[in-house]
């Protein structure tokens, strides 16, 4: 029994509310109308522990059409390599924001690229509250 103390206390000093490494996740084959070689590995898909996750790869010459989410609002960020969007090229370091309903693309890559998109629920219409940070009692 005294094993068991020991794992649920473990589980209740645990910081976060899921954790997801690398080897726990699969990269797939982009499942929408797409051209070329995509994969896109889902890192989270519950609004409830943040916003929707997912890690696309673009290698050279792919290209993803024109295209909207009507329930999302999409925060792309160029992770590695040349991203193309609507012809204008962004390198790493770039975000690209677009609002639910609005079409964006299409996207495409020269030489390859890695990509970090996070969607959310088009009912979030304001700011957030960055000032929201609060030093948890006890903590030094």
């Amino acid at each position: 029994m005294p094993s068991l103390i020991k794992f649920v206390a473990a589980q209740e000093d645990n910081m976060y509310d899921e954790e997801i490494l690398d080897s726990q996740v699969k990269a797939d084959r982009f499942p929408f109308p797409s051209e070329g070689d995509i994969t896109l590995a889902v890192r989270n898909k519950n609004f409830a522990l943040g916003p929707v996750m997912v890690h696309i790869v673009m290698k050279p010459g792919s290209v993803i059409p024109p295209h909207k989410h009507e329930k999302l609002a999409e925060a792309l960020y160029v992770v590695e390599g040349d991203f193309i969007n609507e012809g204008k090229e962004y390198l790493p370091g770039t975000s690209l924001h677009v609002k639910a309903g609005k079409q964006h693309g299409p996207h495409s890559t020269k030489n390859g690229c890695s990509l970090l998109v996070l969607w959310t629920d088009k009912a979030a219409t304001q700011d957030a509250d960055l000032s929201d940070f609060v030093i948890a009692k006890g903590a030094h």
